[in-house]
């Protein structure tokens, strides 16, 4: 395996990659908001009640369930104890978001067990599960992506860089995951000795992330940290949205 040079990133398993703090929280915009509440709170959610389950599911944006489709999956998301049991859950219940987000427990449960390879593919299979263009399904579409090329990345995969990198420049993923991904590039350009690589994505972070983001904080420790990076570099106009 190859060893994680970029020092200055949050460990992979520094919940600092999902949970962000209140003052955070109250920055983000409605779309990051109701993803930072489901990924700050899984674990609660995961050991919660069906109740809590769906209160949740509600308030990330699948108001399109009918309620009493809600109760269904909820109770048997709720049932899903082990990786097993989620992956059942997903088999059986194809094309929901809920699908994807018990396959992308199973992946997070591998990577912090260190099983990278099975982790990649684990995020892999909870990518393609996402089905339709609501903004949380994109969600977790995006998160799915993010971290399979992270994971592979800690593997020393030479392709994992250009997945971090498609969803930096993914425009309509959330700032939250497309914050991460612009940090993330930063610290490893640094680990190769590429300051201007390093200082191009800590501007893009400011120009093409909402104002207050919630990887501002970080950012500016880094930048203090590398006075390397205080000189300015020409940063390339935002693509459309999508794109």
């Amino acid at each position: 395996m190859a060893e994680d040079s970029s020092k200055k990133r949050p460990p992979s398993d520094d919940d600092r990659n999902l949970v962000v703090v209140d003052e955070d929280f109250a920055n983000a915009d409605a779309e990051d908001r109701l993803w930072l509440f489901w990924e700050r709170n899984k674990n609660l959610i995961v050991r919660g009640t069906t109740a809590v389950v769906l209160a949740i599911i509600g308030a990330i944006g699948f108001h399109f369930w009918q309620e009493s489709k809600r109760e269904e999956l909820g109770q048997a998301y709720v049932a899903c104890t082990d990786a097993d049991a989620r992956r059942a859950f997903a088999a059986a219940h194809p094309g929901e978001p809920l699908a994807a987000v018990a396959l992308l427990e199973v992946a997070d449960d591998l990577r912090k067990a260190n099983k990278l390879e099975d982790a990649a593919k684990a995020y892999d299979a909870a990518g393609k599960a996402v089905v339709g263009d609501v903004k949380a399904a994109k969600a977790i579409a995006t998160r799915a992506r993010l971290y399979a090329a992270l994971t592979r990345q800690e593997l020393g995969q030479a392709d994992a860089e250009a997945g971090i990198v498609a969803v930096a420049e993914d425009n309509s993923a959330p700032d939250t995951l497309r914050g991460y991904a612009m940090y993330v590039l930063a610290n490893l350009a640094l680990a190769k000795g590429d300051s201007a690589t390093a200082a191009k994505w800590v501007n893009l972070m400011d120009k093409r992330l909402k104002p207050n983001h919630v990887w501002a904080s970080d950012k500016s420790w880094l930048v203090r940290s590398e006075p390397s990076l205080l000189t300015p570099v020409s940063v390339p106009p935002a693509l459309p949205a999508g794109k």
